[in-house]
């Protein structure tokens, strides 16, 4: 009787390392699956940081180009008074007529 209960222990041993086994197992296999998950939720996560950022640097830009824009227009419009009044003042100057008495 004592080798049978020696038996039973022996081999109540081996069933639980066989269980330890499976249940390390399903854990590596569990944080394998974690891991995977939570890189592709960092990617996500990456990728709409990224498009909020291009989407605000984009406004930026569109902003800088509307304000080169107005400048560049009241520039045109300064030369373009300048010239018409250097061209009356011109015009203006051949039309004197000195005398002298």
């Amino acid at each position: 009787m004592a080798a049978t209960t020696n038996m039973n222990i022996i081999l109540g041993q081996g069933n639980a390392v066989k269980e330890v086994h499976n249940a390390r197992k399903q854990n590596l296999e569990l944080n394998q699956q974690f891991v995977a998950q939570e890189t592709d939720g960092k990617k996500k996560e990456d990728k709409v940081k990224v498009q909020k950022f291009e989407a605000t640097d984009k406004v930026a830009i569109q902003e800088d180009e509307e304000k080169r824009d107005k400048k560049d227009a009241k520039n045109k419009r300064k030369r373009a008074t300048k010239r018409k009044t250097k061209g009356k003042s011109a015009s203006q100057e051949g039309h004197r007529i000195d005398i002298r008495v």
